[in-house]
């Protein structure tokens, strides 16, 4: 009895979060990661006034139906949970922003996956990523910002298509906030990944996306993703190009990506190439 009951504790578990009917993206992925990693879905729908039941959308797995606080409700729901997965916004400045997702991302305390309609990841935030305080005047509020001369946008860069687009979106990003650009490429010692010239190759290259501004460029040795959290310490968000199969996020379990999300202070966002 007691190995049945270990084992159903160690069994993963996976929290789709529906705010009205937007849920096809993200049952989507859930239940592809369920299938992959042998975890349970469960889906918690939730709305601030509105009687969820009043909705009309049935769904083929287990469904929490609950009326309140939007980010209250989710976190309280997820807070065993190994990932909690939203669908975002289709436009990616509306996703970045949306007061219900910047305030998830601070409150959550599994693994938040945001996902498109089809079912993408398009950004995740790792657990215990911020510090957050649940008050009536901080529940919809975006994060505060610190003095000017210390807010930056750290990008990972590795010359890939990928990495250009996510240094041309962050770069967007960085001259609409007033941040600055802080470029990151990483290399080992031996050679076997990256050599120390290709990375400052990496990194010259990217500098040329950016013609409008003067980013801070760093080289790094070391670990993937040891070097990528430590540049972006104090960082308005990390900013990292989605590769196809095998790139810093191909998986939500155990990617470098992943590792970033769950240990960065701060968002971490996954452009797509397209």
């Amino acid at each position: 009895m007691t190995a049945v009951s270990d084992a159903r504790v160690r069994t993963k578990s996976i929290v789709v979060g529906i705010i009205g009917d937007r849920c096809a993206g993200s049952l989507a992925y859930a239940l592809q990661v369920a299938l992959a990693e042998s975890a349970s879905v469960r889906v918690v729908r939730v709305s601030p006034t509105v009687e969820v039941s009043r909705m009309g959308l049935q769904l083929p797995v287990p469904t929490v139906e609950v009326v309140g606080d939007p980010v209250a409700v989710l976190v309280e729901e997820s807070c065993d949970a190994d990932l909690l997965v939203v669908e975002a916004p289709h436009d990616p400045l509306a996703a970045l922003t949306d007061p219900l997702l910047v305030a998830l991302r601070r409150a959550t305390r599994a693994l938040l996956v945001e996902v498109s309609c089809d079912g993408e990841i398009v950004r995740a935030s790792g657990a215990d990523g911020w510090e957050y305080e649940a008050t009536p005047e901080s529940t919809f509020a975006m994060p505060p910002a610190g003095p000017a001369t210390e807010r930056f946008i750290c990008v990972g860069v590795d010359s890939s298509p990928a990495s250009d687009a996510a240094v041309e979106w962050a770069a967007a990003m960085a001259e609409r906030t007033g941040a600055r650009l802080t470029l990151v490429s990483v290399f080992d010692r031996e050679g076997r990944h990256r050599s120390k010239g290709a990375a400052e190759a990496d990194v010259a290259a990217a500098v040329t996306l950016v013609p409008d501004t003067s980013p801070t460029c760093v080289v790094a040795e070391g670990e993937m993703a040891e070097s990528l959290l430590d540049a972006a310490r104090g960082a308005e968000m990390l900013v990292l190009g989605r590769h196809s199969t095998n790139g810093l996020i191909h998986s939500a379990l155990g990617s470098v990506g992943d590792t970033c999300a769950r240990l960065s202070d701060c968002p971490v966002v996954i452009v797509p190439l397209h």
